[in-house]
Formats: structure tokens, C-alpha cells, sequence
């Protein structure tokens, strides 16, 4: 890794950064609010207080009239819903706690795709490699070809370099990868 270049075009663009958990969390929700359908309704955060809150009441109706499968039901409702708001910050955390020993991440952008190298390892992958791309305040997400378009990169914006890094980021990859 050290010493190690790749050359650089104008289209390039290069990424330093280490994982946040802050990051991972935020392109984990990303992916859910891109999902569309029931996945992105049954994880919308209004939905879920609402969840909570018929949970609450069978809860406090199944205690006051002493009917346990009503008691049962809203606690049920009540954990899963609370489990559900959890999930992407749970998922973050489990995806940094696998991807934690490559430390540094050096990425580059380019016209022939992405690659990462890491106190571990040197990955290229092509465009052919990502499906879209969707993007947030904090991360681009770089989703997998399948129907699904599973997470397939997480690139941080912090960790963009140089000036107009962010925008010339985005632009390559309007050029190569449609947006979601």
C-alpha cells in the first residue's frame, strides 16, 4: 500500500478516510428509504411510533382487564417495532465491527471503476460491479446489479479530497451509474 499509486485522470477522484459508524448507519438507512414498498413503509419511523403506540395501548387494556394475549400482543409490537428503528444502527455496527483491521481506506474513482486499498488488501472492481447509485447527506452508496441493489460501497464525503471533490464525485458517477 505505501508507495503504491494509481494514475490519476481527469476524471479521477480519491477517498481517505477510516468507517464511521455514523456512515455505515446512514447508508443502511439509505438503502431502506431506496427499497421502496412495504420495506421502506413497515421502516419509516412514523409508522413505527404508531406501532408503539397500539402496542401500548393492548398493553396497558390487557392489564387493566387482565387478558394476557392482549398483554402479549403489545409487547410484541412494542419490541419489534423498537427493534426495527434499531436495525440500521445495529447493522452498521456489525459491518464495522467486519471491516474494522483494514483501517485506512485509500479509494479511487474512476473512468474504469473503483478501487480500495487497505493495510490488507487491494480491491478493483469495475462498473459493471454496481447496479445505481443512491446518495445522502453524508455517503454515496454504490448498489449492487441485482433487482434488489443491495449495498454494495459505502463512499463517505468527508473523506472526498480536494476542492469541487464532492460534486466532480458525483458527476462520475451520473457518467457511469444511474441514480436512485
Amino acid at each position: 500500500m505505501a508507495g503504491e499509486t494509481v494514475a490519476l485522470d481527469e476524471e479521477t477522484v480519491e477517498l481517505e478516510l477510516i468507517q464511521l459508524r455514523e456512515d455505515m448507519s446512514d447508508a443502511v438507512r439509505l438503502m431502506i428509504r431506496k427499497r421502496g414498498g412495504a420495506v421502506r413503509l413497515l421502516n419509516h419511523p412514523a409508522f413505527l411510533a404508531c406501532v408503539v403506540l397500539v402496542g401500548l395501548v393492548l398493553l396497558v387494556l390487557g392489564v387493566l382487564d387482565g387478558e394476557s394475549a392482549r398483554v402479549a400482543w403489545g409487547v410484541g409490537l412494542t419490541v419489534w417495532a423498537v427493534a426495527t428503528f434499531r436495525a440500521p444502527g445495529v447493522s452498521a455496527a456489525r459491518m464495522l465491527e467486519a471491516n474494522r483491521h483494514h483501517g485506512l481506506l485509500r479509494i479511487t474513482v474512476g473512468s474504469q471503476g473503483v478501487r480500495t486499498v487497505s493495510e490488507h488488501s487491494d480491491l478493483r472492481m469495475g462498473w459493471a460491479n454496481f447496479g445505481s447509485y443512491a446518495e445522502s447527506g453524508r455517503v454515496f452508496v454504490l448498489r449492487s446489479p441485482d433487482r434488489a441493489g443491495n449495498c454494495a460501497m459505502v463512499l463517505v464525503k468527508q473523506g472526498v479530497r480536494g476542492a469541487r471533490g464532492v460534486e466532480r464525485l458525483r458527476e462520475l458517477l451520473d457518467r457511469h451509474l444511474p441514480r436512485v
